[in-house]
């Protein structure tokens, strides 16, 4: 028996008091008292609870126990990556998310990017598709720009990526990742910071005897259904009936025809996806050397017939101790991923466009009266054209489109600590990147008719590029205590970083059959280029860090930045931060209430800096020049007019947050408040027409975004054999343009504005105003409000409160452990954005596409003078224009994941020399509530080749997400 205190003295309530081996065990009181029964002298008693460290002690001779418990420092004191360097959790003054390389490796995604969903406030990440291996739409606390880039910045072991490399990692080999997101994190990395840094570290070797890891998964996907249907046959002839296209008799007779048979074109385009990984490790070393050595295969076979993603990978991570001062090391990434790629958008190439387009009563082959399929002289059946004229099943055999890509990505670095506390790193990492693409229409095929040249049959694209982005970094660090409680951290070092991109295309027509697909069988090469694109980014950096007795804590950073893209006058620029943090419950007026474990404000204030995106090119600033032929001379014309006080964009950023703990640490979270301002938007600027050039990219503009960011997280039982962890997250952000520098003139693109005072992106669309009950007809309200049966695009106007741009996210789940089976899920939400369905607006089309399948709800017309909650009466020489009929609410929910895992035991495993074994199942997608969207909520880009838009605003027929139960095991030795 005995009793349990903490460190000042306090009772314990609730301590797990376990006989190790044993099973049995107690709780103690309410005054911290337990009694237990033990079996011998030989006993080892167990404590345990959560926010303090486990203890173990032998029992002896001894039948009066009394334990101390000492605070469970691990989570304050966990090593974050912050930039250049580590600090304990305990000492931030930022705002930075880690995530377990744990936490992600389980799910079957061929990108790592996609595995970050939910796991960080502040970071919104939605799949751009569900193509296998495809990236995702990443913003970190809101729209960082217009026209450069959003996409935050990524860097694995020191070494900067592009979105084009995140597929080439394997997540088995990453250590962990960390999030930053607000000024004191982000500007030690200046110019390239604005959006948020990514930093992933991957593993590396520990001392000790060799440690062998495999990891197998195995699953299937299917495409997640929609909330929608589409005519099946009888229903597509009723309406055709109806609208005039045909008569009656005619639609009795084709419904008994046998070679016009009911087709589901979804089931003949979709197929059972298959993933399917095998991942192996080897690790160990000594306190000389250590090393990390691994190699995997990730194979995904796509829901969509035609679409597949392979990657083979193999990574080398080692350091050598030299001496007791010297160190030298290395990491090495290289993989090698193949795509077969499928065309997306409104493309007629799109399988997703055809499964809802295509009529139920067309077969995918031409057949006879009786219902067999014709033949040609070979034997293969014939594709049938289709009302379109086309067979997307023959373009998809036919007209295959690949992609090659191999990644290397690695570092080689010195680190010297010639006295104590000093430590000097040298690095020199490179990011290398070949990229192959072939896109071929065979000889002969559909596509090969139409936009091919009879007497040259077939048409290849060969294109790719060789890209290097090469980074020399030094650091100095210097650590040193003063009077004991006075803890100065120094931080200095320069960075060199090299941009080199070398692209080619080159085209043919003219192949004597679809064996031969290479250009020297080409009867006439229609086109060849090349072009090489170099830019460099040089940049000093320092930091300061202070703290007084792990209470009082202040860091202040500075970067000066020098890019070849800005122009002569403005090519350098100089980025700060400065933040504090206060441990409030380390103070003494604090430490009578026990209920509070931590207590941390903070706050940060600095700048950071956004380069132009590769869509504005590689040299904005200078003056360019094209080359051709002028009176039969070579000559050279100005193409692009200098602007030498080009710059880049900038972020001022401020944000005050709250770390907490409570009730012994078993609720905790972090509070975050941001406030983000961006200047020198770069723009293209309307010129004089006596210039020469209608405009010139010119830095105008600005906005802001804001928002609060709340996670928690609860540790409702932690038993010795039974734990349940809830956790959930809120992110909230508006924004709003301040200024256009261009008189207050409105920014049309398409179907979106850029005007002061509304959001980014806000809507700017006619509005639509139902149908007239007494006649059918459509109406929409004019530029004045009033209501017209005439549409104009002069009526739009811009939709205030309607953006395409989430205003909050979050996620929620528990994490359930009963002696070694766990139940884990995580529930992914987001609202307060719309996005117009130009895929309702195609299946819903009043009768413009009548000739096309459409959906169900398309019988609910206007029939009578009087009907009400109806939609227009059908008329098949009308255009279906755009409104806002079609932009829906875009709010929903998600079960993203739910697994089901067991860890077989060690008494189990370790006759066999194994130190772990879990088996486990998994779904994703398996639920989603969307009440106001028709269509898959989480809508993104489409594809490289149809980025037809930058914020995720429209649906049109992107490749769909996918619905997947996995099977996996992992074992170690």
């Amino acid at each position: 028996s005995g009793s349990v205190k903490d460190a000042t003295g306090a009772t314990v309530p609730g301590v797990n008091v376990v006989v190790v081996g044993s099973g049995s065990g107690v709780i103690t009181d309410l005054d911290g008292n337990y009694r237990i029964e033990v079996s011998g002298d030989d006993a080892v008693l167990r404590f345990s609870f959560i926010g303090y460290a486990t203890q173990e002690l032998n029992v002896g001779s001894r039948s009066v126990i009394d334990v101390t418990l000492e605070e469970d420092t691990q989570i304050i004191d966990e090593v974050v990556i912050v930039g250049y360097n580590t600090v304990k959790r305990g000492d931030l003054t930022s705002s930075v998310s880690t995530i377990s390389g744990d936490d992600i490796k389980a799910q079957p995604i061929g990108s790592i990017d996609n595995l970050l969903q939910g796991k960080s406030t502040g970071m919104l990440v939605t799949s751009q598709n569900g193509r296998p291996g495809g990236q995702a739409y990443i913003r970190i606390r809101g729209i960082g720009s217009v026209n450069a880039s959003n996409e935050p910045l990524f860097i694995i072991d020191g070494v900067q990526m592009t979105q084009s490399d995140y597929n080439a990692l394997d997540p088995n080999d990453v250590e962990n990742i960390s999030i930053l997101k607000d000024a004191a994190s982000t500007s030690i990395y200046g110019a390239r910071a604005s959006n948020g840094v990514i930093l992933i570290t991957t593993k590396r070797g520990q001392a000790g005897r060799p440690r062998i890891s495999y990891s197998f998964q195995y699953g299937q996907k299917s495409l997640v259904p929609l909330p929608f249907e589409v005519m099946n046959k009888a229903q597509k002839l009723e309406y055709e009936v109806a609208l005039g296209l045909r008569s009656q008799d005619s639609a009795d007779e084709l419904m008994d025809d046998p070679s016009a048979p009911e087709t589901d074109w979804v089931d003949i385009l979709t197929r059972q996806g298959i993933v399917q990984s095998h991942d192996a490790s080897i690790s160990g070393g000594n306190d000389v050397s250590k090393y990390y050595v691994s190699i995997g295969n990730y194979s995904e076979q796509g829901i969509s017939v035609g679409s597949q993603f392979d990657r083979l990978n193999g990574r080398l991570n080692f350091e050598f101790q030299s001496t007791d001062w010297l160190k030298f090391g290395n990491t090495l990434n290289i993989s090698r991923t193949n795509e077969q790629e499928l065309r997306d958008r409104n493309n007629v190439q799109n399988p997703f466009r055809a499964m809802y387009t295509y009529n139920p009563f067309e077969p995918e082959f031409e057949l006879d009266d009786e219902g067999n399929q014709i033949t040609d002289e070979n034997g293969d059946p014939i594709y049938n054209l289709t009302r379109q004229g086309f067979s997307i099943s023959e373009a998809i055999l036919n007209n295959p489109e690949t992609s090659q890509r191999t990644h290397i990505i690695g570092t080689l670095f010195a680190e010297a600590s010639p006295i104590e506390g000093l430590t000097l790193k040298s690095t020199i990492g490179s990011n290398y990147q070949i990229y192959r693409r072939e896109y071929y229409i065979y000889p002969g095929s559909v596509l090969d008719g139409y936009v091919g040249d009879p007497l040259a049959p077939g048409i290849k694209t060969d294109n790719g590029f060789d890209r290097f982005i090469n980074t020399w970094t030094n650091i100095g660090t210097y650590n040193r205590t003063f009077g004991g409680q006075h803890n100065v951290s120094i931080l200095a070092g320069t960075e060199f970083l090299g941009f080199d991109i070398q692209r080619y295309s080159i085209s043919g027509k003219g192949f004597p059959s679809s064996d031969f697909s290479t250009q020297d069988n080409a009867s006439e090469i229609t086109g060849g280029n090349t072009s090489r694109d170099q830019y460099n980014i040089w940049s000093q950096f320092g930091r300061v860090s202070y703290n007084l007795g792990e209470k009082y804590f202040a860091d202040f950073s500075l970067r000066r930045d020098g890019s070849s893209r800005f122009g002569d006058n403005a090519k350098y620029g100089l980025f700060w931060a400065a933040s504090a943090g206060w441990n409030l419950h380390e103070e003494s007026f604090m430490s009578g209430i026990s209920a509070i474990n931590q207590l941390k404000p903070r706050f940060a204030i600095g700048t950071s800096g956004n380069v132009p995106g590769d869509n504005l090119g590689f040299y904005v600033a200078r003056g360019l020049y094209g080359f051709g032929a002028y009176n039969n001379q070579s000559a050279a014309v100005p193409t692009q007019l200098a602007n030498p006080d080009l710059q880049w964009e900038e972020n001022f950023n401020y944000s005050i947050g709250l770390d907490f703990a409570f009730l012994n640490s078993r609720i905790s979270g972090a509070f975050d408040y941001y406030n983000r301002t961006t200047t020198n938007l770069l723009f293209s600027r309307p010129l004089s027409q006596t210039v020469g050039f209608t405009s010139r990219l010119e830095n105008v503009g600005s906005f802001r975004n804001q928002g609060i960011e709340l996670e928690l997280r609860g540790d409702v039982i932690r038993r010795n054999d039974l734990s349940l962890q809830l956790f959930g997250s809120i992110s909230t952000n508006a924004n709003e343009v301040l200024s256009l520098d261009n008189g207050g003139e409105d920014i049309i693109s398409s179907f979106t504005v850029l005007r002061e005072g509304l959001p980014i992106n806000n809507y700017f669309q006619v509005r639509y105003a139902g149908t007239n009950p007494a006649n059918g007809e459509k109406l929409y309200l004019d530029s004045a409000g009033q209501v017209t049966n005439v549409y104009s695009s002069d009526f739009a106007v811009a939709l205030e409160g309607k953006s395409p741009l989430p205003t909050y996210f979050g996620n929620f789940g528990f994490n359930l452990d009963y002696k070694g089976l766990t139940l884990a899920t995580n529930f992914y939400y987001q609202g307060g954005n719309y996005i117009f369905n130009i895929m309702e607006q195609v299946l819903l089309s009043d009768g413009a596409n009548a000739r096309q399948n459409q959906m169900v709800d398309a019988f609910n017309y206007w029939q009578e003078p009087g009907d009400t909650g109806v939609l227009p009466a059908p008329d098949i020489t009308s255009n279906n224009d755009a409104s806002d009929r079609f932009i829906q609410r875009g709010d929903f929910i998600r079960l993203r994941n739910l697994q089901l895992g067991y860890s077989l035991p060690r008494t189990w495993i370790e006759p066999i020399k194994m130190q772990q074994a879990q088996v486990y199942v998994q779904g994703t997608n398996l639920w989603t509530f969307n009440p106001y969207y028709n269509g898959d909520p989480e809508v993104g880009r489409g594809s490289e080749e149809s980025n037809l838009t930058a914020l995720g605003e429209t649906n049109l027929f992107t490749f769909p997400n996918a619905r997947g139960i996995t099977f996996g095991v992992n074992v170690s030795f």
